[in-house]
């Protein structure tokens, strides 16, 4: 006999054993007791499946808690017995049949007597027990009381716990064929397990709690862990009272999905607007967004925004406001500063997506990272991204296009197909970011794998529909097809819009396929009437541009964007003698990281019978010195004077030919619209195969970030055993200081085209630093005023921030002349030091960090910084050109506000003593 499950169950005789074990070819429970002095078995039975639950189709699991908790010695309850027996209290888990498309689980509490190896399921007192749903039990035997984690689908989808107490005359007969019930336990304090979880599969996924885990069990209290569907767990204690009742208190919650987190957005927190009156209109339409939306709009009018203001000031003067403000602002209270925290944009939520645990976390970053909500996604899918924004974001229309002010998000999850008899499909849910409320949400096949999402953006105020969405998504296929999420006509209207906003060229998109290494550019344009089929899709993709990185010869290993609506203060930099060098701001510039293979690598550079290396191969020769040369690593391999082979006659001279090492690591810059290759860097000693080969770190990891005309990236040096940071920084040329007057300037091209503009001049720079480098990011500002900030996520669990003129690949090698100290350039250094006080992560450790991201706030001086993709999330405010416009936490407002009201008072006191002394004057 074949069984799935096997538990064992030790009595309090110690001399017998109960084996429980789940049936693998029928739905059976077997039960059997075996004495362990004779090795034989002395009870057994099969209870059915009908006998143990009549809506189980299944049995998943059997849980035995091996701890005296558990144990309920009946010899002790009922001192009449002569013969004590222990009565052992087994979770059971099946499969309910009630939700034939997905099956939920649920567990119910079995009574197993070691004396007669009965086996019983404990009851609720009320008939209609087979109709609740329990999915989680925990059974305290000191306390008698039993934990009941349950959701009922037509109140909410929050998960609450019931306490329950298993009657002591039922434990002292089990033994009889006495009905064994359990009575209701009354509960003080909130009885939410898990609170509402939005989105994901509905009644099936969300919210439910898959596992109870005792912890603790005493005669004053028992410690309960709930693990949720979703990754999210939570300890509560429930204790005993004087009332023969219980209180909870939770101990701890945690997100489990925030340890596995692949992407995040931040969005300003939005507050809602005090007005009772509007409140109490519109009480009808609560919980309708649009409503909501025109209510705030109602508010901003200039009418309505005269109002509150003379209601607010009457409440300052009459109401006793100035009072409570001039003393909340001389002691800076908590209230305070969750208002200075709105007004200055400190207060952000961060829309967390983890493609691993299928789940969306929303965290308050003004509240030390408080979950606001979270949203569970389609368990089977292949990837999940986050939507949100536009391609053109500016700072002009930071409400419209994307940003932190624009709160509507679009959440894709693909789901591949298993089977060639139906088609794949991807889910998308239209929500707020803010809140999670999901507006509306559907599903559209696609005929072919999803390779790149593009998202679009409408800046018009539309009201909501049941299938529609302000945000939208274009999908392109590995076919080279198109299709809009949601498919609607308002969505193809926000794709006209888009392509109408791009300029006459249209709009482009591109495709990246790192198993062949192809590189397309592609355009949308509109089909003609007569190809147009109704009900079909309106738009095909042509295309521009190809460029192809053979697979052969090279392996794609990473693709880094530009940051959508970065703040550029200035198109060129001042230098140290008044010239203006020009920066090449390209939006469509694209960072491809390629990695040379093994196998091409150990052809391409046959060794000699003399140990030189001959490179004759045309594509190695074209990497070191033709046409996208500038490798950063100008070392040479130099062949030591006086050396030779071993019974040469004579040894070589020193002014032998040499060869550049080997190049194994490209960095090439492409333009997304063109599809061309705007130039190309080359690295030796970065092979990962090589290093993995003597136990090293491997160099795929390569980070790279990208901010105005500068890309940085890392990667592991295998010939100095440290972590390399390449700087590029992209020019269109110089004016010199003469250059612009008031009667002259050069010729210059007001509009940027990637089909027609020159390829930039490109300035490189490599440093070495000693830590490993996991993840960069760079701080980012409301205006782009303050200095740059790289971050660098090292691998000894810290965040370290770099000023941008330590990477500046200006930096002399030699003395540093008058106008390069004006400008404030330094020496060049070849290590990057690492300084302590520039440590924003201080003594904390953020394990594994993946990606660091920022975002402006309403103040210049400050930035917001999350690292995470580890087990930790690490949030943080920086000051790169330190809080000039910003006063310290710390700053003696109480004296201050003293110091005011005394020069007033001194002034009082001085006005009435002169006006005094003028009038004895002229009297006298």
């Amino acid at each position: 006999m074949y069984l799935s499950s096997l538990r064992m169950v030790h009595h309090a005789d110690d001399t017998t054993v109960s084996m429980l074990a789940i049936s693998a070819a029928s739905p059976q429970l077997l039960v059997t007791t075996v004495d362990l002095s004779t090795s034989k078995s002395k009870h057994g039975q099969a209870v059915e499946i009908d006998m143990l639950h009549p809506y189980w189709t299944s049995i998943a699991s059997i849980h035995v808690d091996n701890t005296r908790a558990t144990v309920v010695d009946t010899h002790t309850l009922a001192s009449t017995k002569e013969s004590s027996s222990s009565s052992h209290v087994v979770r059971v888990a099946g499969l309910d049949d009630r939700y034939p498309s997905a099956p939920r689980r649920m567990e119910s509490l079995f009574l197993l007597d070691g004396g007669s190896n009965n086996f019983q399921r404990v009851h609720g007192p009320s008939k209609s027990d087979d109709e609740i749903h329990q999915d989680a039990l925990a059974y305290c035997a000191d306390m008698g009381v039993v934990v009941a984690a349950s959701r009922d689908d037509d109140e909410g989808d929050e998960t609450v716990a019931s306490l329950f107490q298993i009657d002591e005359k039922d434990l002292q007969q089990q033994q009889t064929a006495r009905r064994v019930s359990w009575s209701s336990q009354s509960l003080d304090g909130d009885a939410i397990i898990v609170p509402s979880s939005r989105g994901g599969g509905g009644a099936t996924s969300s919210g439910l709690v898959k596992y109870a885990h005792l912890v603790e069990c005493s005669n004053d209290g028992m410690t309960v862990v709930f693990t949720a569907v979703g990754g999210m767990t939570t300890a509560f204690r429930y204790e005993s009272t004087d009332s023969n009742s219980l209180v909870n208190k939770q101990l701890w919650s945690t997100e489990e999905a925030l340890g596995s987190v692949s992407s995040a957005i931040f969005l300003d927190e939005t507050h809602a607007i005090d007005d009772s009156a509007a409140v109490a209109a519109d009480a009808s339409a609560e919980g309708n967004a649009d409503d909501e939306e025109e209510k705030a709009l109602r508010n901003l009018h200039f009418f309505n925004r005269i109002q509150l203001q003379l209601s607010s000031f009457k409440n300052f003067v009459f109401g006793g406001g100035a009072l409570s403000s001039l003393a909340s602002l001389a002691l800076l209270s908590d209230e305070k500063k969750a208002e200075r925290d709105i007004a200055f944009g400190f207060a952000k939520i961060s829309v967390m997506l983890s493609e691993k645990l299928h789940r969306i976390v929303a965290l308050d970053t003004s509240k030390n990272g408080r979950v606001v909500w979270s949203m569970n996604l389609h368990p089977h899918a292949m990837w999940h991204k986050l939507v949100q924004g536009g391609q053109f974001v500016t700072l002009n229309d930071p409400h419209g296009n994307g940003g932190v002010h624009d709160h509507e998000m679009l959440a894709l999850s693909y789901v591949e197909s298993s089977s060639s008899a139906s088609s794949s499909f991807v889910e998308w849910k239209c929500f707020e970011g803010t809140t999670g409320r999901v507006f509306s949400g559907m599903t559209i096949s696609v005929p072919h794998s999803v390779i790149q999402v593009v998202p679009l953006r409408t800046s018009i105020h539309h009201p909501h529909e049941t299938k529609s969405c302000r945000q939208v998504a274009l999908l392109v296929d590995s076919e080279h097809s198109v299709s809009v999420v949601p498919d609607t006509a308002r969505s193809y209207a926000i794709v006209d819009e888009a392509m109408s906003a791009a300029g006459q060229n249209g709009l482009f998109v591109h495709t990246v396929d790192k198993n062949s290494g192809e590189f397309v550019a592609l355009r949308v344009s509109r089909k003609s009437d007569l190809d147009l089929q109704p009900g079909s899709n309106p738009f095909v993709l042509t295309t521009v541009g190809t460029t192809i990185f053979d697979p052969s010869q090279e392996k794609i290993v990473n693709v880094a964007y530009p940051r959508r609506g970065e703040v550029i203060q200035s198109p060129s930099t001042v230098l140290g003698d008044d010239a203006l060098l020009l920066k090449y701001l390209n939006p469509h510039l694209i960072v491809v990281v390629t990695e040379a293979t093994s196998s091409y690598l150990s052809g391409i550079a046959p060794v000699s019978e003399d140990g030189s290396e001959e490179t004759g191969n045309g594509f190695y020769n074209a990497l070191v010195g033709g046409e996208y040369s500038g490798s950063a690593s100008s070392g040479q391999k130099r062949k030591p004077l006086g050396a030779s082979k071993p019974g040469a006659a004579e040894a070589p001279s020193s002014n032998s030919s040499t060869n550049a090492a080997t190049p194994s690591l490209f960095v090439s810059l492409v333009d997304s619209v063109s599809g061309q290759i705007l130039h190309r860097v080359s690295h030796a000693h970065a092979l990962a195969s090589d290093i993995d080969e003597e136990g090293g770190v491997s160099s795929t990891k390569v980070p790279v970030v990208i901010s105005e005309n500068w890309v940085v990236y890392s990667f592991y040096n295998q010939r100095t055993r440290r972590t390399d940071v390449g700087v590029l920084t992209l020019h269109e040329g110089m004016i010199d200081k003469n250059g612009i007057t008031a009667f002259s300037a050069p010729e210059q091209e007001l509009s940027f085209s990637s089909l027609e503009s020159a390829k930039p001049i490109v300035l490189s720079k490599t440093y070495g630093i000693a830590k490993s480098i996991t993840a960069l990011g760079v701080t980012t500002t409301k205006a782009g005023i303050s200095s740059k900030q790289f971050l660098f996520a090292t691998g000894n669990d810290q965040v370290i921030s770099m000023d941008r003129r330590m990477l500046d690949p200006r930096r002399p090698n030699g003395e540093l002349k008058d106008s390069e100290k004006m400008e404030g350039l330094m020496r060049y250094a070849p290590l990057l030091p690492i300084v302590p006080l520039r440590t924003p992560s201080h003594m904390y450790e953020v394990s594994s960090v993946q990606s660091v991201a920022s975002a402006s706030a309403n103040v210049e001086s400050q930035s917001l910084v999350i690292a995470y993709g580890g087990p930790d999330v690490f949030f943080t405010r920086l000051a790169p050109s330190k809080g000039f416009d910003l006063l310290p936490d710390d700053f003696n407002r109480g004296l201050l506000t003293a110091v005011l009201v005394g020069l007033i008072v001194l002034l009082n006191v001085i006005q009435r003593m002169n006006k005094k002394k003028m009038v004895t004057t002229v009297w006298s």
